[in-house]
């Protein structure tokens, strides 16, 4: 999987047997469970409400980033480049 999210939030899941399926992500509100994560972009922490358990949540939370899982179940989260500036043809 490949794909950029605006807000991405990660928290240990505690289904998880310990050994697979350790870590959920939530990005952009879709929930998928990897074996681990990697981050490499700016973080911050918060307390997030879940609607389906009525409960608040922690997480370590990203924005503006790019999300890759490979075959394996790692992720690896960067910041997304700056998308470059439109040049006028106009001269």
């Amino acid at each position: 999987m490949n794909r950029n999210v605006t807000l991405a939030r990660i928290r240990y899941n505690t289904d998880s047997d310990g050994v697979e399926q350790c870590w959920r992500l939530i990005l952009d509100g879709e929930e998928v469970l990897v074996e681990s994560v990697n981050i490499q972009a700016p973080v911050f922490t918060s307390r997030d409400w879940i609607e389906p358990i009525q409960k608040f949540k922690h997480h370590i939370s990203v924005k503006q980033c790019h999300v890759h899982i490979d075959e394996d179940g790692i992720a690896l989260i960067t910041p997304l480049l700056a998308q470059p500036a439109q040049v006028s043809q106009n001269v």
